[in-house]
């Protein structure tokens, strides 16, 4: 089914359990249910440039420096990195998990089956899972499994932007969990997030893989104050997967496999802008057969990437082979002058990067820092055996009297260290645990009521 702008997540999924929980006529599957959000966030769609668009030409035409800082200071022209996760991009991905250089998915798998009792015990009967980017699946249902046999009554709701693959995960997986309700949820993280508001029920949202690790630090920091906000109640959780500092040899080769899968999954971006815009010129144009109006040749780039271990951040790039013409097809040109001043063609020189996305690495102790600048309560930590990668716990406190701790720099260098991620200007250093004094204020204020 299609959403409303309005629709309310509360009001219309109930567990599989209860009578109430019927599937509606429009499901692709009695096993689960499909709700896309996609049209509901864009409903005036006809009347702007879609945002996605917007981000490829300004990152395209106003060259900026990386984000989190780092670079030299130098600018780059950019794409977004949601471009990576058409359905091709997906599928290589997927491969990409299974390749021997990745390490992070077999730490992810060692974490979740060594601690899934743990784990497990932080989840309640009555309540919804919610996964953010659910992928395949292929880690989370170590969790479905242990869900199934040990709680009733859960709710589990994958959130990914493409419906194919989101079919295709629940119909393999949904059947195999009688007692777990299983809810597919198209769209982008805030299209999909803000339909939780009025929910009631406790929750726990898995946000696993290592994809906090395309945020700088800064940007960690907005999205998960903004999603505590919006889709969290006190004492709701939220689990978060994070790579963590290592060698800088086994970084290099996990982003750099001896199969090229990793270049052909960065390229993909470039295939999928060139998709993008010839759908919209399309739409402009209202000829729906149009195909020539790729910007790029693909063939004319490669794939780059470079980790700064000071910051601990691996960079992922485009580089130019050889001179090359970016053209705007004519229809987007008023578009294009509209948002740079200029709907002139790019000529970009060879050996020019274009900036797809970063992977940050995490310092031990960091998880407690971003907890103190969330306003978040850190309760635990998972790691694998070989350290290399860990689970985090966090919880929306019950009671949050204190302010969260300001970010000093958008840059991840030092993360890990408290004294030189926050202000020193803050006396005394706050807590997300609130003080004695801070207790009895409250008591004293209870009182007067």
């Amino acid at each position: 089914m299609v959403a409303s702008v309005d629709y309310d997540i509360a009001s219309n999924i109930a567990p599989k359990s209860l009578d109430t929980y019927k599937p509606s006529v429009d499901d692709a599957s009695s096993s689960y249910q499909f709700i896309d959000f996609r049209a509901a966030a864009s409903p005036d769609r006809q009347k702007r440039t879609p945002p996605i668009v917007e981000q490829i030409i300004t990152g395209l035409t106003c060259p900026s420096e990386l984000p989190g800082g780092g670079g030299g200071g130098d600018k780059y022209r950019s794409l977004p990195t949601l471009l990576l996760y058409d359905n091709t991009g997906l599928d290589l991905f997927d491969r990409i998990t299974y390749l021997p250089e990745y390490y992070l998915t077999d730490c992810e798998i060692d974490v979740l089956r060594t601690h899934i009792t743990a784990i497990v015990s932080q989840i309640p009967d009555d309540s919804d899972v919610i996964e953010l980017g659910c992928g395949s699946l292929r880690k989370t249902q170590i969790l479905l499994d242990a869900l199934n046999q040990q709680r009733s009554r859960v709710i589990y709701y994958a959130i990914d932007v493409m419906p194919q693959p989101l079919h295709d995960s629940m119909e393999a997986l949904a059947p195999k969990f009688s007692e777990v309700s299983f809810v597919a949820l198209c769209g982008t993280y805030d299209e999909v997030l803000r339909h939780f508001t009025k929910s009631t029920r406790r929750k726990t949202v898995l946000w696993l893989g290592s994809s906090i690790g395309n945020f700088p630090c800064n940007g960690a920091v907005e999205f998960l104050t903004g999603l505590s906000e919006t889709a969290l109640a006190a004492d709701d959780a939220i689990i978060i997967g994070m790579d963590k500092q290592k060698a800088p040899e086994i970084i290099m080769a996990a982003y750099h496999d001896s199969q090229d899968i990793t270049s052909k999954f960065e390229l993909n971006a470039i295939s999928h802008a060139n998709y993008v815009l010839s759908n919209y010129v399309a739409e402009l144009s209202g000829n729906l057969s149009i195909t020539d109006s790729a910007v790029f040749d693909v063939s004319k780039f490669h794939y780059v990437g470079e980790y700064d271990e000071e910051i601990g951040r691996h960079n992922a790039y485009l580089e130019a082979l050889a001179d090359t013409l970016v053209k705007w097809p004519r229809e987007i040109a008023a578009q294009v002058k509209d948002l740079c001043g200029d709907d002139g063609d790019l000529l970009l020189k060879r050996g020019e990067r274009i900036y797809v996305e970063s992977s940050y690495k995490y310092g031990d102790g960091s998880a407690s820092v971003l907890a103190r600048c969330t306003g978040l309560t850190h309760m635990a930590e998972w790691q694998d055996a070989r350290g290399y990668y860990m689970l985090n716990l966090f919880r929306k406190p019950l009671v949050t009297m204190s302010p969260p701790l300001a970010i000093e720099s958008q840059s991840l260098s030092k993360w890990s260290d408290p004294i030189h991620r926050a202000h020193q200007s803050l006396t005394p250093q706050y807590s997300t645990i609130s003080t004695l004094a801070e207790w009895q204020h409250l008591w004293s204020a209870w009182d007067t009521l």
